[in-house]
């Protein structure tokens, strides 16, 4: 896939801590708007790459439950680090890491409030063309 950075990324070749500190300046934590973007296009458009792969990522890890439930109402509350994990590759993660500028912590963090979402946004689109 094109290496197609968002617009206010900056390139992240910060060791640990020093991460988190920067992630932690520039409010990095808590900005998803670039991954959200990201996650969108990899999983949230209708045919997009990611949705059978994580599908079955789902599946393999016996969740199929879980995503059934984030399609079915919208979270209040962000999902665990591991089942994020369990379901997108782990060189999925390092290119949304690239492509928003956030340190692999920050993205993973990221994606516990995000792909949640995406899962019911992508349920509402299926509920309304059936």
């Amino acid at each position: 896939m094109k290496d197609t950075p968002m617009a206010t990324a900056t390139r992240d070749n910060l060791p640990g801590r020093a991460n988190n500190v920067a992630d932690f300046l520039t409010r990095a934590h808590g900005d998803h708007s670039g991954l959200t973007s990201a996650v969108s296009e990899y999983m949230g458009k209708e045919g997009a790459e990611g949705i059978p792969v994580v599908r079955q990522r789902a599946k393999e890890a016996g969740l199929d439950g879980l995503l059934q439930h984030w399609r079915d109402r919208p979270l209040t509350e962000a999902a665990e680090i591991d089942l994020i994990r369990a379901l997108i590759p782990d060189e999925k993660i390092a290119e949304f890491s690239r492509e928003t500028g956030l340190s692999r912590e920050a993205t993973i963090r990221g994606l516990l409030a995000v792909i949640p979402r995406v899962v019911y946004r992508n349920a509402e689109r299926e509920r309304r063309t059936t």
